[in-house]
């Protein structure tokens, strides 16, 4: 089975972050370019994915958006479904840039990107315990079943940057200083003798 990784199009807070003080993290919107990105990448995943697909998409507002775009213009009757183990990384209820405390600055010091869990919210490595639990319980689930050929979910950066930590096994430290991906990228991954690989097939160019 083909798995396709999609990242979201550009969202409201990745064009002012101070939005996740006031604005739920889940509740934030595509922009203008966000949604010509989603249907960009929806033409692509059109015109080179080919037999049978399901399609989830974390539940988040943006991620849910670009599903739809794409969801349009796949085969009629293609599965599609939510799945809260691909939201973002949470980083709290209501996250204020401008009002981080002495305490969690510290904290986050001496704990490492990866490990320092935000108030109300996660440490990357419960991110990537969830990424694990996405392969094992939906993933592994739907190999087993061999009822489709190829899985498309679309889901967030973080998610997408554990998620691929943990089929490459890669170490803690090379986590510490990651490149998001791009908005609307298309990320595949394939198994062969035991191991995963992945590529990264398209990026969305917007004139």
């Amino acid at each position: 089975m083909n798995i396709y990784l999609i990242r979201h199009g550009e969202a409201e807070h990745n064009v002012d972050r101070f939005r996740m003080a006031h604005t739920h993290d889940s509740k934030h919107d595509l922009t203008e370019l966000g949604r010509k990105q989603a249907q960009v990448t929806a033409e692509f995943i059109k015109n080179h994915v080919t037999g049978s697909i399901v399609l989830y998409s974390s539940p988040y507002l943006r991620t849910m958006e670009t599903a739809k775009a794409i969801h349009s213009l796949l085969p009629e009757g293609t599965p599609f479904y939510e799945n809260p183990l691909l939201r973002e990384w949470e980083l709290g209820n209501l996250y204020d840039f401008n009002n981080r405390t002495p305490e969690a600055k510290k904290e986050f010091k001496a704990a490492g990107q990866f490990y320092f869990r935000y108030p109300n919210g996660e440490s990357l490595a419960d991110v990537y315990l969830r990424s694990s639990m996405f392969m094992h319980t939906v993933v592994q689930r739907l190999l087993q079943q061999q009822r489709y050929e190829n899985l498309i979910a679309v889901t967030h950066a973080a998610f997408i940057q554990m998620l691929l930590a943990f089929l490459m096994n890669w170490p803690v430290d090379k986590l510490e200083s990651y490149e998001p991906v791009e908005n609307a990228a298309v990320i595949t991954l394939k198994e062969a003798y035991g191991d995963y690989h992945h590529e990264k097939i398209f990026v969305p160019k917007i004139d």
